[in-house]
């Protein structure tokens, strides 16, 4: 078995378990697979962490731009709006997957609710592309929802 060989999310396919006939005719019983030896899980190195924490934090504050032009545009050019929408929640997807680091969705996660908690306090001043999206308490729920995630990974 090899690596392309397995599914999106981790799951890996093992081969069905060999049969073994039971102590009366018919009777067939099947072992459950065990993890075999030879797949031991990889250890993610530090700068693979520090480096997925900072994709995180780029990729929230990204998101929370393309979610804010797309909430712009739709007004416009409804296309465009549909795209930059697409592309925000692609990168939230990639984030909260956790495939760039597991260090992502907590980071992201953090800047979210940190960001929404320097915008209701008011100490920095927002883009007028970015007003929408906190007004709205949708970076909340969704940096709530990377935070609650990425501590259930560990």
């Amino acid at each position: 078995m090899t690596q392309q060989d397995d599914f999106l999310g981790g799951l890996h396919y093992d081969r069905p378990p060999a049969a073994e006939a039971g102590p009366a005719p018919g009777v067939v019983r099947y072992h459950p697979v065990g993890r075999p030896a030879g797949r031991a899980r990889p250890r993610v190195s530090a700068w693979w962490h520090v480096a997925g924490f900072l994709l995180g934090v780029v990729a929230a504050g990204l998101g929370a731009v393309a979610w804010g032009y797309a909430l712009d545009q739709f007004d416009e050019v409804r296309l465009r709006g549909l795209v930059a929408l697409g592309l925000a929640g692609l990168l939230v997807g990639l984030v909260s997957l956790g495939k760039l680091s597991p260090a992502a969705p907590l980071a992201a996660g953090l800047a979210a609710v940190v960001g929404s908690v320097v915008y209701e306090v008011g100490t920095l001043p927002f883009l007028p592309v970015l007003r929408p999206v906190f007004e709205s308490g949708g970076p909340v729920l969704v940096g709530v929802l990377l935070v609650v995630s990425a501590w259930r990974r560990r």
